[in-house]
């Protein structure tokens, strides 16, 4: 009978138990998988150091991932494995960001922030919820596809692949090379050519430099001032990328000193006219030394030439090369050396067309005469542009 009783009891909590075991796995199977899932979400941030927007959105990106309990790992945009995962996403402006195949660019928000965080949330969301492909599967969408972007307010719309962060859409070779042109067609690097001209081919001594000899001699000048400032401006551009927090200083002190320059050559102007010299006038010493070094005839002392050239005459000829410095720290360096070196290119291809004129036959008086009826008008026209465009940087449209 006590039997009876302890089994009438048992069974039921038996049965109890049961249930509350098989109740329970479904939902324990339900969270694990959920964990999982998050643990297999990871936002990846495609940056570049110097560059405004991506500063701007980080903090956003690193919040939005903290409320959803997501690692965020970043890119440095010019580190080669960087590189390499931008090219397995189709990847090519930044700020970008990557969610299980999901792509969110500067072109999608707008610099809107409140944006940024809504369409990060809806990705995540996506990913969460399994209606896009997970990050172990690139091979199968295609981040840049329209299609598989978080903003669908136009897919068809080109312009929504680009970003401010991407440097053709404000600096174009062609513009950046008519810069150089500009600067090169300067009278302080006339009158340079001008002199070793007269100097080289001058027949002091019974001794003419022939002109095969004169070509190479404006060639290699020409290759000093070209590596030069491209060496100085990548430089400056590294060193301003790596300290992020000093680059709107930068800026701003770049922006007064092109004002400084644009100022100077317009009084340059005027002292020109009025006193038929100019105050960027070289001393008689410095004169006698570049004569004596294209006497020589020595290749090597003309490439210390160019640099020197380059290092003294910088706010002769550097003003307008401090423009361009300017927009690319603005946009970052990802593609300076190829801006700076179609720069450079520029301020040498007058030199090398009249270096290549006086050879087969043109006076190096000819040019001397250009420059002293011109240099005035030049000055002026440079010092315009120079404000101009601090003006226009100073209020953020180049």
């Amino acid at each position: 009978m006590r039997r009876k009783k302890i089994t009438g009891i048992a069974l039921p909590l038996l049965l109890v138990l049961l249930a509350t075991l098989l109740l329970s796995a479904p939902a324990h199977s339900s969270d694990d998988h959920d964990r999982d899932t998050v643990s297999d979400i990871v936002v990846e941030f495609f940056y570049e150091i110097g560059c405004k927007d991506c500063k701007e959105a980080r903090p956003v990106i690193e919040a939005v991932a903290s409320k959803h309990n997501l690692p965020v790992v970043e890119y440095e945009v010019t580190d080669r494995s960087s590189i390499e995962k931008m090219e397995e996403y189709g990847l090519v402006v930044v700020p970008a960001v990557v969610i299980s195949g999901q792509v969110v660019i500067h072109s999608d928000y707008e610099g809107n922030l409140s944006l940024l965080a809504d369409l990060l949330d809806q990705s995540i969301g996506n990913a969460q919820t399994g209606q896009t492909n997970q990050t172990d599967q690139p091979n199968q969408t295609n981040p840049t596809d329209p299609t598989n972007r978080t903003d669908q307010a136009n897919p068809t719309d080109q312009t929504n692949q680009t970003s401010a962060q991407e440097l053709p859409i404000k600096l174009s070779l062609p513009t950046v090379f008519v810069a150089g042109l500009i600067a090169g067609f300067n009278p302080c690097l006339l009158a340079i050519l001008a002199f070793i001209a007269t100097v080289a081919l001058s027949n002091e001594g019974g001794r003419r430099c022939s002109n095969r000899r004169m070509l190479w001699l404006v060639v290699v000048f020409c290759f000093g001032i070209f590596i030069t400032y491209l060496i100085a401006g990548m430089g400056l551009l590294q060193a301003i990328g790596h300290s992020e927090g000093m680059r709107e200083t930068i800026e701003d002190a770049l922006i007064a000193i092109i004002v400084l320059l644009g100022v100077w050559h317009i009084y340059d102007a005027y002292h020109v006219k009025r006193y038929d010299t100019s105050s960027f006038k070289t001393s008689g010493s410095a004169m006698r030394y570049v004569e004596d070094l294209v006497k020589k005839e020595s290749l090597p002392a003309i490439f210390v030439l160019g640099v020197l050239f380059s290092l003294v005459k910088a706010p002769c000829v550097g003003a307008l090369y401090l423009s361009i410095l300017k927009m690319l720290i603005k946009d970052g360096a990802l593609c300076g050396a190829l801006y700076l070196g179609v720069y450079n290119l520029g301020v040498i291809t007058p030199v090398l067309l009249l270096g290549l004129a006086i050879t087969f036959g043109m006076q190096p008086e000819s040019v001397s005469r250009y420059k002293d009826a011109h240099r005035s008008s030049i000055r002026l026209a440079t010092g315009v542009l120079l404000l101009a465009i601090a003006v226009l940087m100073e209020v953020g449209l180049v």
